[in-house]
């Protein structure tokens, strides 16, 4: 009897539970596990796209920056070179006097002197006061009926190198072609050009 006691009271051994230990390997059923690796991952997305997003916009401006040196680039190119077009409107106002004085001393009788030289040219009527220092006349005869200021003293626009010009304008005869090379230097460039007298005592200029 006493043996039946014995086995009657025998203790019951407490059944053991799974413990859950987080970032262990037998914590992978756990759905707090589960939901914070789903975290981590779209933080890790979100880097990567940050770092995409990043590279996009550094390629952005590389091509912005090029896209601008072209702009420029074009821009100073466009831009109009006001030296050479002066050079072009002196020669140009030189010829256009010239032959304007021509033509007054042909029609009028009255010879007039035209000198040019590296600063200038201005124009002149013989024995007047002063001589090649002076303008012409107030008193003038302009039977074109013009304003005597074309006649006015003219400065080149910026100096030039030639040989100093003395001309006699009206009444005389060219037995020759004169050519009179005219040649200015600026910091950008060297401009030459030939000024012309033909036979019939017209002048114009070309390039050599």
């Amino acid at each position: 009897m006493s043996l039946a006691l014995v086995q009657m009271v025998k203790p019951v051994e407490p059944e053991l539970m799974p413990i859950s230990v987080t970032g262990s390997k037998l914590s992978t059923g756990d759905p707090q596990s589960s939901m914070l690796r789903k975290s981590s991952r779209a933080q890790d997305h979100e880097h990567d796209q940050a770092q995409a997003q990043a590279g996009f916009t550094l390629i952005e401006v590389l091509v912005a920056l090029a896209i601008f040196a072209i702009v420029m680039a074009v821009a100073v190119l466009a831009i109009p070179n006001h030296d050479d077009r002066y050079w072009r409107d002196n020669l140009n106002q030189l010829v256009a006097s010239l032959n304007l004085a021509q033509d007054e001393s042909a029609m009028s009788g009255m010879t007039m002197i035209a000198q040019v030289d590296s600063n200038g040219w201005r124009f002149f009527t013989p024995g007047a006061a002063g001589s090649a220092a002076s303008n012409v006349p107030p008193n003038f005869s302009n039977s074109s009926g013009l304003m005597p200021d074309v006649y006015q003293a003219k400065n080149w626009y910026k100096p030039v190198d030639m040989a100093p010009l003395l001309l006699t304008l009206g009444g005389e005869q060219v037995t020759a072609v004169l050519q009179i090379p005219i040649r200015q230097t600026t910091n950008s460039e060297i401009r030459q050009a030939l000024l012309i007298r033909n036979r019939n005592g017209r002048f114009s200029w070309n390039k050599p």
